[in-house]
């Protein structure tokens, strides 16, 4: 939900900038500006997208550890990772992510 209102806002505040570079081409530092946080905003969710999506194995290990998530109401495994400690909720059934 955040994610989505930051995406909106980041795309309203480019397009601001842009009429107001058309206006007046000081602002152009502003338009580059908008366009490299907006394109950081798309990037990292494409970027992210593959660990969601619940492919690969790789050094995770299921801990047994399983719970209904209280916002979506699904049921959600815990997955380790020995090598980094780091641990990861995935939606019960599918694999951890390929990234470790």
């Amino acid at each position: 939900m955040l994610r989505n209102v930051v995406a909106a806002l980041s795309i309203l505040w480019l397009a601001g900038t842009v009429v107001w570079a058309a206006e007046d081409p000081a602002a152009w530092p502003m338009v580059c500006m908008a366009a490299l946080f907006t394109a950081g905003i798309w990037l990292e969710r494409f970027y992210y997208r593959g660990s969601a999506s619940g492919r690969g194995g790789g050094a995770w290990s299921e801990t047994g550890e399983r719970f209904v998530d209280t916002e979506s109401g699904r049921m959600v495994t815990v997955w380790y990772n020995g090598a980094t400690g780091e641990r990861r909720y995935v939606e019960a059934g599918e694999t951890p992510p390929a990234k470790t």
